[in-house]
């Protein structure tokens, strides 16, 4: 049996979720609170050291990175149907869908989130949970962002600068989806079970609404993805009361904060 330590919302969790589902593989999901900072646990980083999630287990092994552990579960799923593109050309640009995820998508998505979605909870922690928390970080680029928007939220500069990474994913997803219906080619594919977190997390941080006139292609796609079993399966079910009770309490003038930070672009 397949063991993934993950987490409800974590963006890198879903993903891996996801493509396990879309293997139809038979998996345990053990849960890191990553509020509660259950990845700085000494049990944990003997797993991964980099005290992120996930982490997959397989008998004795231990693989790390979610876009790592995805092309892991393609290559070992024989049973299931194969999430690699066809052709050379699309595979190379799944490729690259999966290494703009990994960079620059992924730390915008943070600082996102935790300008929004997360702020509020830290700022309830006293001084010395504040400062353990960051001393606990092993990654100093990711701590000097969580600073930032801690700090300043919406007003921070470097969430000017992850409003805009993803305003020109979007549109580049929106270019590709113009020419084929996934995002890699006509079928679904690791590309689409990697992007499928990170635009589902502009849509419950209220900004997806941002790009709605001008995408209809992602708007589309993501209304199929939706559709799919994995998408409940693995990520709304996942969802405790109080992740739906985070996400649920963002304000709703954020979409139009983002909206005048592109406007200044």
């Amino acid at each position: 049996m397949l063991i993934l330590y993950d987490g409800t919302t974590s963006v890198c969790g879903i993903k891996a979720r996801v493509t396990l589902a879309e293997k139809g593989f038979d998996f345990e999901s053990r849960n890191v609170d990553l509020r509660k900072g259950e990845q700085f646990a000494p049990e944990y980083l003997k797993l991964n050291p980099n005290a992120v999630v996930p982490t997959l287990i397989d008998g004795e092994e231990i693989i790390v990175e979610s876009s790592v552990i995805i092309q892991y579960l393609d290559d070992i799923g024989t049973d299931g149907p194969s999430l690699l593109p066809k052709t050379p050309l699309d595979r190379a640009q799944m490729r690259l869908w999966l290494k703009r995820i990994d960079d620059p998508i992924h730390p915008a998505t943070g600082t996102l989130t935790h300008a929004t979605a997360f702020r509020p909870l830290f700022l309830k922690k006293s001084p010395e949970e504040q400062k353990a928390h960051f001393e606990a970080m092993p990654d100093p680029a990711r701590r000097a962002r969580q600073e930032a928007v801690y700090k300043d939220g919406l007003d921070a500069p470097i969430v000017a600068n992850a409003v805009r990474t993803f305003d020109q994913f979007v549109k580049d997803a929106e270019t590709a989806l113009t020419r084929n219906e996934y995002l890699a080619g006509p079928a679904y594919s690791l590309a689409d079970a990697a992007a499928t977190p990170y635009i589902n997390r502009l849509d419950v941080l209220k900004l997806l609404s941002v790009w709605q006139t001008e995408c209809p292609n992602v708007m589309g796609w993501y209304d199929r993805i939706r559709e799919r079993p994995s998408f409940k399966s693995m990520i709304t079910d996942y969802m405790t009361v109080e992740d739906v009770a985070r996400f649920e309490a963002i304000d709703d003038s954020t979409a139009d904060k983002a909206r005048q930070i592109l406007q200044q672009s």
